[in-house]
């Protein structure tokens, strides 16, 4: 927040003499990375089973993304847990069936053509079987540069409306007096997975993973911005 301290007489409803608006900027920027979060789960008679058979699956997936070079930087265990799973059909007693284990893992993909890359990890990831692919999207590696654009942009657009109030109430603009980031959003494009149809394409010798294509992805920046009345 920038404010100025210059003498401007204070009211119950704030500082007079100003002028206040809200300006909205946005910028649209292609992404650079596909983010792809995969968990595992696996039911089994006892606790080191259970944690040995979602083990196995976790070093297919890493063995997957070696051969992909993908950095271990880019790959992060998200959430490992294991519990045990009761059968509550009835409500005065609960019966101990088996133990799950389950783990999570946030994959991301960056480089030359990475949606294609990302598209290939996911059907080699879904070929192992009772794998799950959740919650995918395209991102951005540094968020800094469009943050800047749309935050430039919503200073314009404010700066636009207190000039036309001025204008309108017959008085000129002076310097801003205060400045307020208000809100900042960003909105990736997700990609969904029709789980059904990506069976039936694996037991196919159709790629499973339909063509990936990254867009835009927006990022949207509110201020306020007070202005002082010459």
């Amino acid at each position: 927040m920038v404010q100025s301290n210059k003498n401007n007489q204070q009211s119950s409803q704030g500082i007079t003499n100003t002028i206040s608006v809200m300006g909205e900027g946005k910028a649209s920027v292609a992404p650079d990375m596909l983010v792809i979060n995969v968990s595992i789960s696996e039911l089994a008679a006892t606790t080191e089973l259970a944690q040995k058979q979602a083990n196995q699956k976790v070093t297919k997936v890493n063995d997957i993304l070696n051969a992909a070079s993908i950095a271990q930087k880019d790959i992060q265990t998200a959430n490992v847990n294991v519990y045990p799973e009761y059968d509550r059909s009835n409500a005065s007693w609960r019966k101990l069936l088996w133990y799950r284990a389950t783990q999570s893992i946030t994959i991301k993909v960056s480089g030359d053509n990475f949606w294609q890359k990302g598209a290939d990890i996911v059907d080699k990831i879904w070929a192992i079987g009772a794998v799950n692919v959740d919650n995918t999207y395209f991102d951005l590696k540094d968020k800094n540069a469009s943050m800047q654009w749309a935050r430039d942009n919503a200073f314009a657009d404010a700066k636009a409306k207190a000039e036309q109030l001025a204008k309108a109430g017959g008085v000129m603009l002076g310097k801003p007096v205060m400045i307020t980031d208000n809100n900042i959003s960003y909105t990736p494009g997700p990609i969904m997975y029709d789980k059904v149809n990506m069976a039936v394409w694996a037991s196919t010798n159709a790629p499973s993973t339909p063509a990936l294509s990254p867009g835009q992805t927006e990022v949207t920046v509110d201020v306020q911005v007070v202005y002082e009345i010459k």
